[in-house]
């Protein structure tokens, strides 16, 4: 800062060249608030047309004046305080020596995540396959034991909306499940890296859960392979005919003198007993084989199930992956940067050391500027009463 005194300038023209240099100071020790205030004044000051209004400007551009190199003043002491201080060189080299570990260890760092990244994901991927499975064998469990109990004919409807509610239901847990270990996987990264915001869980591109069971094929029994219907007939009709011929036949060869109406009761109840066990037996054969084929189609809904599961799961993961990998990098690389523009400030403020007497001169120089300043701006007001 520089300061001219001539005692033949106008006021007006001497309070501008003070506003001029106060503004400099102010700008040099980085005051926008001075800044704004004295561009004010100024403004003020150059604006006024009559007398009176040019007298209560410089009034208050003397005060105003006054008060930033009062500021001024003190900004250039404390200054002055901290670069003279004995023990300023130690905080220095410190903070310096600070910075460089930092730096350090933000590199090693940079070199460790991409491994906690993959263990992360492989983890993730293995559970997930894991837990499908389990889930897989337990919905088909269920599934077998609720058909041990119906007949598949009759709750055919009823078992199908079921076991397909029922993985709906697991589809939704095992999105559940990969849903929360990518977010464990960032959580893991941001504290390892000691990131100051943690890095943002990717969104997964899963097929909504009822959509994906919708798509399962319908895999129903067909009724292929089952017997025809008159070999069925045949198997009741004939135990009956032969409940018949054992009464008659039987009857004549013992040589028994059995009356009509016996031997034909006989013969009916005969008839009856082989024929209902027959069409008993027929009924729990039927039964059987409906049940193995309701099994056999629920098993091929299940695997199918678990293959498309699986893919959604694989694919949203790797998705994931890849955006966490993306953001994971640019986090590191500005953690890097910092950490390096820390180590040149420290160091440049430490290769300052040595400037150390140049500087405290200039600031002594300063001072005494805005001391002179100050002397001149508290002169203007008595020159100008109200």
């Amino acid at each position: 800062m520089a300061a001219s005194q001539d005692p033949v300038r106008h006021p007006v023209d001497q309070a501008l060249d003070l506003l001029g240099s106060a503004l400099a100071g102010a700008e040099a020790n980085d005051r926008p608030d001075l800044r704004e205030r004295l561009d004010a004044a100024r403004r003020a000051l150059t604006t006024a047309r009559t007398d009176g209004a040019r007298v209560g400007a410089l009034r208050a551009t003397a005060t105003e004046l006054c008060r930033a190199l009062d500021s001024l003043a003190s900004d250039l002491r404390y200054r002055r305080e901290v670069l003279a201080d004995p023990a300023r060189a130690g905080r220095l080299r410190a903070e310096l020596a600070r910075a460089r570990q930092r730096a350090e260890r933000a590199r090693g760092l940079s070199r460790e995540w991409p491994q906690i990244l993959g263990d992360g994901f492989a983890g993730l991927t293995s559970d997930s396959e894991f837990a499908l499975r389990t889930r897989s064998r337990g919905v088909l469990a269920e599934a077998e034991r609720a058909l041990g109990t119906h007949d598949p004919a009759k709750d055919a409807e009823r078992l199908a909306d079921e076991l397909r509610e029922r993985l709906v239901a697991e589809a939704e847990q095992t999105y559940a499940g990969v849903r929360e270990g990518v977010r464990s996987v960032a959580d893991r990264l941001t504290e390892v890296l000691e990131l100051p915001a943690p890095l943002p869980v990717p969104d997964l591109p899963l097929q909504p859960a009822s959509e994906l069971v919708a798509g399962l094929s319908d895999q129903r029994p067909s009724g292929a392979g089952r017997t025809p219907i008159p070999a069925r007939l045949l198997t009741v009709v004939m135990p009956s005919y032969g409940g018949i011929m054992m009464a008659v036949v039987g009857t004549r060869l013992l040589g028994l003198q059995v009356p009509g109406w016996a031997l034909a009761v006989g013969a009916v109840v005969g008839a009856l007993a082989l024929g209902g066990a027959a069409l008993s037996g027929e009924r729990k054969r039927g039964l059987d084989r409906r049940r193995g084929e309701a099994r056999t189609a629920v098993r091929g809904m299940v695997d199918e199930f678990q293959m498309a599961l699986a893919k959604q799961v694989r694919d949203a993961t790797r998705t994931a992956n890849t955006h966490l990998r993306r953001d994971t990098t640019a986090a590191a690389i500005r953690m890097e940067e910092d950490a390096a523009a820390q180590v040149a400030s420290a160091k440049a403020a430490v290769d300052g050391l040595a400037r150390v007497p140049a500087d405290v001169a200039d600031v002594d120089d300063d001072i005494a500027t805005v001391r002179d300043l100050r002397r001149r701006a508290d002169a203007l007001n008595p020159r100008f009463p109200g």
